[in-house]
């Protein structure tokens, strides 16, 4: 038996990229699924061939942060017992700081880390009360180290893996569980949505992103990760370079820096 069956998992930011391969996988998997996203004719279209009592669709665009709280009770009083949050709705940015307009990092703290806080701080009293649960994050190797143009972006990031990693341990005796999600590059439209140093759309798939893992194979990556309780879990093809730039960051930070000047993530 599967060890997702019969478990109730929220995904946000599921109309596409990885929290669309990721529903659809725990779906397989014999979970029930509340699929969040703003868009909602994206979510009844990609997911109509699945059976309609196993996922539940509910459209919300998370930067309303102040509504996150009655909105996770209302999912609560409508779908009950919550077993895992996959918090993965988030936008990246590519600019120089410089060049960059801080209205932009607004717009990215604003979606991927205090969205991510808000919904966590709303569903972990309903946690703690059944004494069970998962907190699962996608976050982004560049939530570990750092790179040209990329500086709002890993601001985000880099917070969420403090926030985490700091409430981990004031929640683990309640039985409810953190698992972080870095992934490297994954053939999604997360590069070509990025937000510019204007805060527009970059517009283009040219960074790489298509040499990286399948969304599918990101998903059973994570499933993996989830079912294992892992803290943390890198999720990139091995010949990756998130693996190298994890590594010598650890291991050789001069190194890293020297190579950080000349390669654009």
């Amino acid at each position: 038996m599967s060890y997702f069956k019969g478990k109730t998992v929220i995904v946000t930011g599921a109309s596409s990229g990885i929290g669309e391969a990721t529903a659809k996988e725990f779906l397989l998997q014999g979970a029930k699924v509340i699929l969040v996203a703003r868009s909602e004719s994206k979510m009844y279209d990609s997911f109509k061939d699945f059976n309609q009592d196993s996922y539940s669709i509910y459209p919300f665009d998370l930067t309303n942060v102040d509504d996150i709280d009655s909105f996770v009770k209302m999912l609560i009083e409508k779908e009950g017992p919550i077993d895992i949050l996959f918090n993965n709705a988030g936008v990246s940015q590519f600019g120089y700081f410089e060049e960059s307009d801080l209205s932009v990092l607004d717009k990215i703290m604003e979606l991927d880390f205090f969205s991510v806080v808000q919904f966590t701080k709303s569903i972990l009293p309903h946690m703690v009360d059944k004494k069970s649960g998962q907190i699962v994050t996608n976050t982004s190797v560049a939530g570990l180290v750092g790179s040209r143009n990329r500086s709002f972006y890993s601001s985000a990031k880099f917070a969420l893996h403090g926030f985490f990693d700091s409430i981990r341990s004031e929640i683990i005796h309640h039985n409810v569980h953190v698992t972080l999600i870095a992934p490297g590059r994954v053939a999604t439209d997360v590069g070509k949505n990025a937000l510019t140093a204007s805060g527009e759309p970059y517009g283009r798939d040219d960074r790489g992103h298509r040499k990286g893992l399948t969304s599918l194979e990101a998903a059973k990556r994570i499933l993996n990760a989830i079912k294992s309780r892992k803290r943390e879990a890198v999720i990139a093809k091995w010949n990756d370079i998130a693996w190298l730039a994890v590594y010598i960051r650890k291991f050789s930070p001069s190194l890293y820096f020297f190579l950080a000047r000349r390669i654009v993530a």
